[in-house]
């Protein structure tokens, strides 16, 4: 029987990198994943692929920013399901060079504004909209997706380090607060992750000197990330609650 079998998952920004393989992932092992972007066609494009999997993923438009999206995003859900099991908190604002190649006091408070909206207030948001269905069902799932230099720092991209901190913080509340409605929430810390946003925007001498960072000498595969999401959101990991588990190569080490 798949781990994973008539689970349902919602996973933001999944018609790309690691949400994609996510959406993938689960759908390999039995779920029916809600598909969402900003891009309703990208999003029906990753729906046709999953529909080989013998599941029922849908496709919605999401904007993660919007609260009448969150909104629409829930409820549709529910109507189609009648549940919500997993909610994979994977959207965030991309990685831009303005942003992450930028001192700290050079970027705007504007930037700090946008990537905080997408990339911490969005999975607020979501975690607001699906929690009471999940309390109802006195069963759930949240993983947020956050980042290494949200645990060790980092001395680029500070928009992206200090949202990526705020969902440590959000995922051990949540934990706190839902468990004893049976809704567990942890958290991913990655690291250099080889999708096409984070891979490409560096030369290939950077991503080298990335690579040799980690004690493994390589990039993670986006699969490393959705295997992992996809053993944590199982029963097998059903007294694992409120915790970053590190996904880095061994470079970070707690």
């Amino acid at each position: 029987m798949d781990e994973l079998s008539n689970k349902v998952a919602i996973v933001t920004g999944s018609t790309k990198g690691i949400g994609k393989s996510i959406a993938e992932v689960f759908s390999q092992k039995g779920a029916n994943v809600v598909v969402t972007s900003r891009n309703l066609s990208l999003a029906k494009e990753i729906v046709k692929n999953l529909n080989s999997y013998d599941t029922d993923p849908i496709a919605i438009k999401t904007d993660v920013t919007i609260d009448d999206d969150i909104s629409n995003l829930i409820q549709t859900t529910k109507d189609h399901y009648g549940k919500i099991d997993i909610l994979i908190n994977n959207a965030g604002y991309p990685l831009t060079s303005e942003y992450w190649d930028s001192s700290f006091t050079d970027i705007g408070l504007e930037g700090y504004k946008n990537v905080i909206d997408a990339d911490l207030l969005g999975s607020i948001r979501c975690c607001k909209a699906v929690i009471p269905i999940m309390k109802k069902a006195n069963s759930g799932n949240i993983i947020n997706i956050s980042s290494t230099p949200a645990i060790a720092g980092h001395d680029k991209g500070a928009p992206y380090t200090v949202a990526k901190a705020g969902l440590l913080g959000l995922t051990k509340h949540l934990a706190l607060e839902y468990g004893k409605y049976n809704i567990r929430t942890n958290c991913l810390a990655l690291g250099n992750i080889k999708s096409s946003a984070t891979f490409e925007h560096f030369d290939s001498k950077t991503q080298q000197k990335l690579a040799n960072e980690t004690s493994l000498k390589r990039w993670g595969d986006t699969n490393d990330v959705a295997n992992t999401c996809s053993l944590i959101v199982s029963d097998n990991f059903s007294f694992v609650n409120g915790q970053t588990i590190v996904i880095d190569g061994g470079n970070v080490l707690l």
